[in-house]
């Protein structure tokens, strides 16, 4: 597959974006097109068997910019395939293309020859209407002869600086022979976790042996992005003695006590032994930096006797100086939680920051940890905090707020309601008498409540009624509610992920391997993945591998396994066109940092910063989230533009883009 898939997002990190809109091939020109009459609802089946190609808005882009798009069938001549310019939009539908060739499209500004993306859709793909590239895996009889490696979490991000996205993905040993008979539980394999690089074309790039130390399970987590600012993207992970690199590099018994194997007998849970963060090479899988990772001391100091509580790891990422990312790794949810942040630079780990809610004056944020945790600029200040669970954290390290409603499991941090002042946090909770709660992310004041005190184990936040304003809400068997808690009076087919692949303003509900959109109270089928040979990770928690806006137009993209779990990675990418246009939804930090930490515990949806939903008047006025709004506006030179992409004189009040970054006016 011949593509050009420019400035991933490993590459925007919190930085202004003049880097990217310069770039010639920033656009990242994609392909799709669905040959399945069953994949479907019936009312949709006119999009069939049309090729879509669609390409990247990015903040800057005015809101005048027109495009021709130009296809070249193998052996043939070049030919222009829109009639009129494509203004407005940024995805065009060829119904003419002859799908028994190879056809490679070229994207150009209107009325200019310069090529500003190209992309060849292969014939295979385009006769059988394949919506997906596939991305084969390698084999692991090198590593276990007798035990499979299945798929499970995945991330992208360019981890070669070629300017193309490349993926990152977990692989969990299975219980069971590759012959499916019985097999052994993981502490009889040497290897519990891989972590295996690829890139889009298929070629695998490399693979990290977790050793024996790394449980299974969803503690394995692992974030993907340019922790220093070289342009090329790292990876950070937790590792232990028996870890083995992509160069061969194993980690021996550093601290000389005979033994690189801390499993005991009966328990999936590892009591001693060392542990580390290691920040990976992308291009080749060779650990670039090590530092001790935060203590396990004993058992009971988490508030247990088995290690269950000191085994609640949790590693991502974080912008917490206004300029790069940090590392950031966690311990602990149910009873004391500790917080690291870590800086990687010129080779080396440094802690910027510990947390600790067992230190004096601290107390009262221990028990409040979730199975997964969001960033983002919650206080407007141009850096990131860390909302975990039922408290946040500042980007210093220290305490912002803490609403002592407990642990919980689903969390959501966005731009929910189009008319309150900043971001908004969506969360349910599993202990006490408040089943799920509305906050305001900066002070963390509940807005309204559901009060239930059964364990609430789902809840989800996306704008699936266009009839009401702002996002609606709903938690596991519950109905749906508007942002400001009126029950709507009906129950939301799925409680899991919301996506944008149709088109529509609205976010259309994920659950496995199907996408549905509501209508008038019922839902049709956008797409049944599952005929596709795909299935979900993460047994009840059905997510994909991952999903997000990787390619083509604002649209997401999704990455699923094959049935098997071991043969190959499908990547997803939407075929109905559409008439609004978004910038680039990596370009929005609070996305980016979703999108970065959707791997950590329980996998969560992506969710902007900007609001983004069916009551937008206009596509154009809305932010473009290239960053954290700064008060004050930037020292830079050149134009003031307005959240559109427009270039303004005399700004008014307001937030405003000049020199790439995102500033309010007052």
């Amino acid at each position: 597959m011949s593509h050009t898939v420019s400035l991933c997002l490993a590459a925007l990190l919190c930085a202004a974006v003049p880097a990217v809109a310069g770039e010639p091939a920033g656009k990242a020109l994609w392909g799709s097109i669905n040959g399945r009459k069953d994949a479907t609802k019936s009312i949709f089946s006119h999009h069939n068997n049309k090729i879509l190609l669609s390409w990247r808005k990015l903040p800057g882009d005015g809101a005048g910019l027109a495009f021709d798009l130009y296809r070249t069938p193998a052996g043939g001549r070049e030919v222009k395939v829109n009639a009129e310019p494509i203004a407005g939009r940024y995805n065009y539908q060829d119904a003419t293309a002859d799908r028994t060739v190879d056809n490679t499209y070229r994207l150009t500004y209107h009325g200019s020859d310069a090529t500003l993306a190209e992309y060849t859709m292969k014939a295979g793909q385009a006769s059988a209407g394949l919506p997906y590239i596939s991305v084969p895996l390698a084999t692991t009889t090198g590593v276990n002869p007798t035990y499979a490696y299945l798929a499970n979490d995945a991330s992208v991000g360019d981890l070669d600086g070629d300017g193309i996205c490349e993926i990152v993905l977990k692989r969990l040993v299975s219980t069971e022979t590759t012959d499916g008979g019985e097999g052994a539980v993981a502490r009889d394999v040497r290897h519990t976790t891989l972590f295996e690089a690829y890139r889009l074309d298929g070629t695998f790039m490399w693979r990290v042996c977790s050793g024996p130390n790394i449980p299974l399970g969803n503690s394995a987590s692992f974030a993907v992005a340019d922790f220093d600012g070289d342009g090329r993207a790292e990876v950070a992970m937790r590792t232990s003695e028996g870890t083995v690199f992509g160069d061969g590099t194993e980690i021996g018994d550093t601290d000389g006590d005979g033994l690189t194997d801390y499993r005991v007998d009966g328990s999936q849970y590892i009591p001693a032994g060392p542990e580390f963060i290691s920040v990976i090479d992308g291009a080749s899988g060779r650990e670039l930096a090590r530092a001790d990772y935060i203590a396990r001391g004993t058992s009971e100091e988490w508030g247990d006797s088995n290690y269950k509580r000191a085994s609640s790891y949790r590693i991502g990422a974080g912008c917490f100086d206004g300029e790069r990312l940090s590392v950031l790794i966690t311990r602990g949810v149910y009873g004391k939680s500790v917080l690291e942040a870590w800086d990687y630079s010129g080779g080396e780990l440094r802690r910027r920051w510990r947390f600790d809610s067992s230190v004096s004056g601290q107390r009262y944020y221990s028990g409040q940890g979730y199975h997964s945790l969001s960033v983002g600029d919650v206080d407007g200040d141009g850096f990131d905090e860390v909302v975990y669970g039922s408290c946040t954290i500042d980007h210093d390290g220290t305490g912002l707020n803490c609403i002592g409603l407990g642990h919980g499991d689903a969390l959501h941090l966005g731009k929910f309601d189009p008319a309150a002042d900043g971001l908004q946090i969506w969360s349910c909770f599993e202990t006490g008498s408040v089943g799920a709660a509305l906050r305001d992310a900066r002070t963390g004041r509940v807005i309204w409540q559901h009060n239930d005190d059964s364990d609430v184990g789902r809840a989800c936040m996306a704008d699936i009624d266009p009839r009401y304003p702002g996002c609606e809400v709903w938690w596991f068997r519950g109905n749906a509610h508007s942002i400001d808690g009126r029950d709507l009076g009906y129950k939301p087919a799925s409680c899991n992920m919301a996506v944008w692949f149709s088109g529509e303003l609205n976010r259309q509900l994920l659950n496995g391997t199907r996408i549905d959109a509501m209508n008038k109270e019922v839902y049709d089928r956008v797409f049944t993945v599952y005929r596709y040979g795909v299935s979900y990770v993460n047994g009840t928690k059905e997510n994909p591998c991952w999903y997000g806006d990787m390619l083509g137009d604002w649209r997401e993209e999704l990455i699923f396994p094959d049935t098997t779990f071991t043969k190959e990675l499908r990547i997803f990418s939407t075929w109905y066109p559409t008439e609004h246009s978004f910038p680039w939804l990596m370009t929005d930090h609070v996305y980016h940092m979703s999108a970065i930490n959707q791997n950590i515990g329980y996998n969560m949806p992506t969710q902007l910063g900007y609001y983004l939903g069916s009551d937008l008047t206009s596509d154009d006025g809305i932010a473009s989230g290239v960053e954290p709004a700064a008060v004050a506006a930037p020292a830079a030179d050149g134009p003031c533009h307005d959240l559109g992409g427009r270039i303004v004189d005399r700004p008014g009040r307001g937030i405003y883009i000049r020199g790439g970054k995102k500033y309010v006016r007052r």
